[in-house]
């Protein structure tokens, strides 16, 4: 929460002075920051309610009531407490964070995020409100632009926040002041003997430092001798075993191969002789084949003769029996 006072109250504002213009955004007259300004004459402005920048315009013309008129209702009290009176009187616990959008009520307790913590003190118009900050400022705020009931009831702030808010703006009595310094003065005596002793105290360890570390370092020196004879003749028998297993593994390496080289040959020699066998009989099968077409083409020629023979035989009988019977008819017409 101190982040809500850090512009306001960590200092000098560095955004310049305040005066009341119309906003677009808020669409009402508040108060505004100036940003820029040449001549005395204000050119951009940023407002102090919703934090909007814009080219700063003047307030809006206030309308005077006609006379006769009943001016608006306002809700105010016969007599206007200061700032720190009204946060001592006023009921905390009913503290509402500021928005736009939040309806608020005479005498109520409002935290704004800029100006700090404050109390409404008078009601001058239809959603406006004077609110009374540290210093006893006095800013017109816009209120109640909510849509909804939850909107208009603003976001509760509790009690607590609101006293610790408030003691970062009211700050140390005079007596708290003295009795801090006094404090704050034992405080950096003791730091600084504490601070004397420490340094007694680590020159002494610093000292028992130094030489545990020139133990540890003349053990590490003979350590890392030890290693390193250790790896030189773990290395040496590394690089025997090596060169044993090497010699062993091109020893295998040729068996194998002599062996791989004799398998070898003896399956080429049983392909050969197999594709020999496999030629021989396919050769065999190939000549009784031949055969046994040579013999069924003799067979076959035979039969052809046989009918050719009886074909003949018979033609010549026909021609016989056509002979007798033309020569029967021959003497039987003499």
């Amino acid at each position: 929460m101190d982040q809500i006072f850090e512009s306001h109250f960590g200092g000098q504002n560095d955004n310049g002075g305040e005066v009341e213009g119309y906003c677009p955004k808020c669409r009402a007259d508040t108060q505004h920051i100036v940003v820029e300004s040449y001549g005395g004459k204000v050119s951009k402005a940023q407002c102090a309610v919703c934090g909007d920048s814009h080219n700063y315009k003047p307030p809006r013309e206030r309308e005077e009531p006609p006379p006769g008129a009943t001016p608006p209702k306002q809700a105010k009290s016969d007599k206007k407490l200061d700032w720190l009176d009204g946060m001592n009187t006023y009921d905390l616990d009913k503290a509402v964070r500021y928005s736009p959008s939040a309806r608020l009520s005479l005498h109520q307790v409002v935290v704004h995020p800029t100006f700090g913590v404050g109390f409404v003190s008078d009601i001058p118009g239809e959603q406006k409100v004077e609110v009374l900050f540290r210093n006893n400022t006095a800013r017109v705020l816009i209120h109640a632009r909510g849509a909804s009931e939850e909107e208009l009831a603003g976001e509760a702030v509790p009690a607590e926040e609101v006293r610790h808010l408030l003691g970062l703006e009211l700050g140390p009595t005079p007596d708290e002041i003295a009795a801090e310094r006094e404090r704050k003065q034992r405080e950096e005596e003791e730091a600084r003997r504490r601070e004397l002793e420490e340094r007694r105290m680590a020159a002494e360890r610093e000292r028992e430092e130094a030489k545990r570390r020139q133990e540890e370092e003349r053990k590490r020196r003979e350590e890392e001798r030890e290693r390193k004879r250790k790896e030189r003749e773990a290395e040496r028998e590394r690089k025997r075993k090596e060169r044993e297993e090497e010699r062993e593994r091109k020893r295998r390496e040729r068996e194998e191969e002599r062996e791989r080289k004799r398998k070898e040959r003896e399956a080429e020699k049983e392909r050969r002789r197999q594709e020999a066998a496999r030629k021989r009989e396919a050769e065999r099968k190939r000549k009784e084949k031949e055969r046994e077409k040579a013999r069924r083409e003799r067979e076959r020629e035979a039969e052809r003769k046989r009918k050719e023979k009886e074909r003949e035989k018979a033609r010549k009988e026909r021609e016989r029996e056509a002979e007798r019977k033309r020569k029967e008819k021959e003497r039987e017409k003499a």
